[in-house]
């Protein structure tokens, strides 16, 4: 887990930040997202690989006077066996990579197959009490026949990825 400390258009501001949380002992780093419109830099602290941890950076950047909000950046190959919908979305069948970025309790999530993003939906992450030993997906049959994507479980982590038809 990261925590977004700053968002900034020019890389300058974002290098000042970062050298002044490494003063104070965070481990910082700069990430650059380009859009249509113009790049940001990202000023990102972690990662953290517990809660407990988590927790007590976010406590500490507080108390230094930084607004700090989760970010999580991820991916993870995934093989469909089915074509199923998502929120209108088409998920093929085949090897696919998920990626996701998430703020708080909003994940953005990104289904790429052959290197083109098929489809970009929300989601968000729920708390299991297994850790899954493999990846795999739960979907419904709609009336129609097919099948819409509900969750995402991946293999190694204590939660899954949820998606809310309404989303």
């Amino acid at each position: 887990m990261y925590f977004e400390v700053g968002k900034f258009k020019d890389q300058s501001p974002a290098s000042q930040v970062t050298d002044k949380l490494a003063k104070l002992g965070f481990q910082a780093s700069i990430t650059q997202k380009g859009s249509f419109w113009g790049d940001s830099y990202y000023v990102l602290v972690g990662p953290y690989q517990n809660d407990r941890d988590a927790k007590a950076a976010h406590k500490n950047l507080a108390s230094r006077g930084f607004k700090s909000r989760a970010f999580e950046r991820g991916s993870r190959a995934f093989r469909f066996s089915y074509m199923l919908r998502l929120n209108g979305a088409r998920i093929p069948v085949g090897d696919c990579s998920i990626r996701w970025e998430s703020y708080s309790s909003l994940v953005i999530v990104q289904f790429v197959q052959n290197n083109d993003v098929v489809a970009t939906v929300d989601g968000k992450w729920a708390k299991r009490d297994v850790m899954y030993n493999q990846s795999a997906y739960g979907f419904t049959r709609s009336t129609d026949g097919s099948r819409d994507l509900v969750e995402l479980r991946f293999a190694g982590m204590r939660q899954a990825l949820v998606f809310d038809k309404s989303s």
